[in-house]
């Protein structure tokens, strides 16, 4: 049964049964009768479209994980989804609004009522959350206060009561309805007037399974994104998946931020497989040439068992990817060169996720101007996003534009600051998403040419960040923004250390002000020349950075002979005018204190905390600061590359 957004009253929620495994199947229906309801009752959370979809599928990623063990799993959703837009609310500080974000082309959906809606946003984001969960889902008290925690009847009492007094009456209806099913009408409106979501239920449901993947990496991950910034450039590794100004694309149609709708499954065809494309593909001398030239020190299949895919030139150089296949095992090479140059004098290098049926990019010149190479399969769409989009909201996205392309290649201008491009590239077939991922760089540099600035801790810390610690953060920033570090006036929030006889390592969270106007605030730990990313947020830019209180969970094992492989750091960076905190688990009780050093610390993090409350001199309560988990994937929306 479809989700209508008026089940789940009781505490346990009956798992959905499909016919095939129950791992698969079952959860994929639970995906398509419970996400729309899910949806809506997030946004209205929120109040934005964005954030509400994301939550969503952090939620479902929760309950996949539990899947077969948990008999609540509606409830598990709903608990995720509440921590999660209740600490938003609560961390970021924002007022909230309900955006209308609809596709180009996207029907009319009918208008909310706006006094309903700011009394929405006016009301605590506990209150608010049980008032919607009991007015629109139907939520009773038991329920309630499964999902909410604590007593959840005095929460709702006053929402609701607070929300009916801001209804209107219908000047079109000789009787008026009651103030329970009016509200959940318009409820139900204002969730549902904000166009349609970028994923539908199969893509939701492979998303899900690519988060697991990408949680599984992510370690691995971001330990080579910081040892390639670290090295001076973060380059394609940072960016399986990407606000200052760069090149005009050729004249392309600006087309919406979402995906291509498109059901799962899209067709395999061999991409990378010949004729030769490109603009010298006539050239048969060449080619013949190209088919050739030496792979360096990757083993190369018999020259006559090469493929050359792609021949062509560029303002910035002359390049060609050649592959085949060795043992069964597919491989192959760019070759690239000074434009103009002959065959034997182009150089070997290797593609990342190389693979037959998969589109490839290349992106020749820069830093600043460069020319863009994608390989995609003929007929392929071709859409190509310039840089991470931060709004003064704190809103995240991208904004795409499709590229001519010729036989399945598009060769279009483009432009990278000096650390990397920003650029992401999707790929879609027969209406179909199948590909999108940050490019491939070849960067080759000795070392940067403009010093990365050095930073000054606004905030009293245990200890000086390790400089490299810092440069990796900055650069993950930058990188994504499009914009070079120094633009970005970035400052240090502050930095300690990790506690004594655990190794030698430091923290630092670094924070920067968006060309599109938001604050981004990334937090970084490291040791030894290693770096890791443990998370980003982007509060509004009109905050204040002095009162930003950041609580993350970095999982960082510093080498040595201190470490004991238990990584999980609990990094709090309150303003300095706090006196205590105290750690709450998930239902709001006290699991104890969080000794603090100038408002901040750096601790083992016990297993139940949840939240940081951390309190003024006088004992009043200055915040409380849900605990933010480890970023899964790398900061910049690049794409995952391949999509199921």
């Amino acid at each position: 049964m479809q989700d209508d957004g008026r089940h789940g009253h009781g505490p346990r929620d009956e798992q959905p049964r499909g016919d095939g495994p129950p791992d698969d199947a079952g959860f994929a229906r639970f995906v398509v009768d419970h996400r729309p309801g899910l949806l809506r009752t997030t946004v209205l959370l929120t109040g934005d479209r964005a954030d509400a979809e994301e939550l969503v599928q952090r939620a479902l990623t929760r309950v996949r994980r539990s899947w077969g063990r948990d008999d609540a799993p509606l409830t598990t959703a709903r608990r995720t989804l509440v921590r999660g837009a209740t600490g938003r609310l609560r961390s970021a500080g924002a007022p909230q609004v309900i955006e209308s974000l609809p596709e180009h082309g996207a029907p009319p959906t009918p208008a909310g009522d706006p006094e309903l809606e700011q009394a929405l946003r006016d009301l605590p984001p506990r209150v608010r959350a049980a008032a919607v969960l009991a007015e629109l889902d139907g939520l009773d008290t038991p329920a309630l206060t499964e999902v909410l925690g604590g007593s959840a009847e005095p929460d709702r009492v006053t929402g609701t009561a607070r929300l009916q007094a801001a209804l209107r009456a219908d000047p079109y209806r000789r009787e008026q309805p009651t103030a329970t099913p009016q509200l959940h009408e318009e409820l139900r409106r204002l969730a549902t007037a904000t166009g349609r979501w970028r994923l539908d239920a199969p893509q939701a449901t492979a998303d899900v399974g690519h988060r697991r993947s990408r949680t599984r990496r992510r370690l691995l991950a971001a330990a080579a994104v910081a040892a390639l910034a670290l090295a001076g450039a973060v380059t394609g590794g940072v960016r399986d998946d990407p606000d200052t100004s760069v090149a005009a694309l050729p004249a392309a149609t600006p087309t919406s931020a979402e995906a291509p709708p498109a059901p799962a499954g899209a067709r395999a065809v061999p991409v990378l497989a010949g004729p030769t494309r490109g603009s010298l593909a006539g050239d048969v001398a060449f080619v013949d040439a190209v088919r050739q030239v030496d792979w360096g020190a990757l083993e190369a299949p018999a020259p006559a068992d090469r493929s050359v895919v792609l021949a062509t030139d560029t303002p910035d150089g002359r390049v060609a990817l050649v592959v085949g296949t060795v043992e069964e095992d597919f491989r192959g090479v760019w070759l690239t060169g000074a434009p103009g140059a002959a065959a034997d004098q182009l150089t070997p290098r290797l593609p990342r996720q190389l693979g037959r049926t998969r589109p490839v990019t290349l992106l020749l010149g820069g830093p600043g101007p460069a020319s863009l190479v994608v390989v995609a399969a003929p007929g392929d769409r071709i859409e190509v996003s310039e840089r991470l989009l931060t709004g003064p909201r704190g809103t995240v996205g991208r904004e795409w534009s499709e590229v001519p392309a010729a036989d399945g290649v598009a060769v279009v201008p483009a432009r990278t600051i000096e650390d990397g491009p920003a650029l992401s590239v999707r790929v879609s077939r027969e209406g179909r998403l199948v590909h999108r991922a940050g490019v491939d760089w070849l960067g080759d540099r000795p070392g940067r040419e403009v010093p990365l600035p050095v930073l000054t801790a606004l905030r009293p810390g245990s200890a000086p960040a390790d400089p490299r610690v810092l440069d990796a953060a900055l650069v993950s920033l930058a990188v994504p923004l499009g914009t070079e570090p120094a633009a970005l006036r970035p400052q240090l929030l502050w930095s300690g250390e990790l506690p004594p006889g655990r190794g030698p390592g430091t923290v630092a969270v670094v924070a920067v002000q968006s060309p599109g106007g938001a604050r981004v605030v990334t937090t970084w730990a490291g040791s030894g020349g290693t770096a890791l990313a443990c998370g980003t947020q982007t509060p509004p830019g009109t905050t204040a950075l002095e009162t930003v209180t950041v609580a993350r969970v970095c999982e960082f094992d510093p080498p040595g002979p201190g470490s004991r492989g238990d990584s999980a750091w609990l990094v709090v960076s309150a303003p300095p005018t706090v006196a205590t905190a105290e750690l709450l688990d998930s239902r709001g009780g006290v699991v104890g204190p969080l000794p603090l050093q100038a408002g901040s610390a750096v601790t083992p993090l016990p297993a139940d905390a949840r939240t940081v409350r951390t309190l003024l001199p006088n004992g009043w309560v200055a915040a409380e600061t849900p605990i933010a988990p480890p970023a899964p994937e790398t900061f910049g929306d690049f794409g995952p590359g391949p999509v199921a």
